[in-house]
């Protein structure tokens, strides 16, 4: 694909880590970028902080556990832009939460997010795509390394059942949902991306008192930007990101 500027995306958890990362790559090289986040007033401002760029960042409320709130977003997007190219499913939490002595609504926040959230926003998105006749669009899932390993307690960085729990789930999405476009025969390629231990607001403090070699988000957005400029022809389906020595 090539990130021209009529290229429309749409980012989820777009001023934070990863996301605004990819946010201000896409920015930079033209594209118009629809931002999801759940803090308005950040977003606002970091769409001001990229107003210098040759493209541009609409910033959008959106809770994506609140499936009407997806629902608004992506009405707002083909009213005004008319649809999507680009869709970068980022956002997650990853909540404290034991198997064994948490309660249920963290485990359903965390599955409303980091799945349901997740496959709420796509399939609204490839229908914008279906309406607007794009075929060669892309979907790229930013999981992580744990989703494709089944002993994440044993991993020497902060994850919760939770969280594991719902990473694994999105590789099996993922994998559906690659699945179905190939038997449609359609060409929209979806992409995952696993780092490893990533430097975040989030686990700042933990990582004072533990220290670690991490990814920096852009480490993470160049693969990003990478895996969505390959040939037509070509699908990077997982890409694994993590830091030297990381166990």
């Amino acid at each position: 694909m090539n990130l021209v500027a009529n290229k429309i995306a749409l980012v989820t958890g777009a001023c934070n880590g990863i996301g605004k990362a990819v946010v201000e790559e896409l920015v930079s090289k033209g594209l118009k970028v629809v931002g999801l986040a759940n803090d308005i007033n950040k977003l606002k401002n970091f769409a001001d902080e990229l107003k210098s760029k040759p493209g541009k960042l609409y910033p959008l409320q959106c809770d994506l556990s609140l499936p009407n709130e997806i629902e608004g977003a992506l009405e707002w997007i083909e009213k005004n832009l008319g649809g999507v190219d680009i869709l970068i499913n980022n956002a997650g939490i990853n909540l404290d939460w034991s198997s064994i002595n948490g309660g249920i609504q963290e485990l359903k926040k965390t599955l409303d997010i980091n799945v349901l959230g997740i496959a709420c926003i796509t399939k609204g998105v490839l229908q914008l795509m279906k309406n607007k006749g794009i075929d060669n669009g892309c979907i790229v899932n930013v999981n992580d390394i744990c989703g494709l390993k089944w002993l994440p307690l044993a991993s020497d960085r902060p994850i919760s059942p939770a969280y594991a729990c719902s990473k694994s789930a999105l590789s099996a999405l993922t994998e559906c949902l690659r699945l179905e476009l190939a038997q449609n025969e359609s060409n929209i390629k979806v992409i995952s991306i696993c780092p490893g231990l990533v430097e975040v607001e989030n686990n700042q403090q933990w990582l004072k008192e533990n220290p670690r070699v991490t990814l920096k988000p852009k480490d993470v957005a160049d693969f990003i930007i990478y895996s969505l400029q390959t040939p037509e022809n070509v699908l990077v389906k997982d890409l694994i990101i993590t830091p030297i020595r990381e166990i």
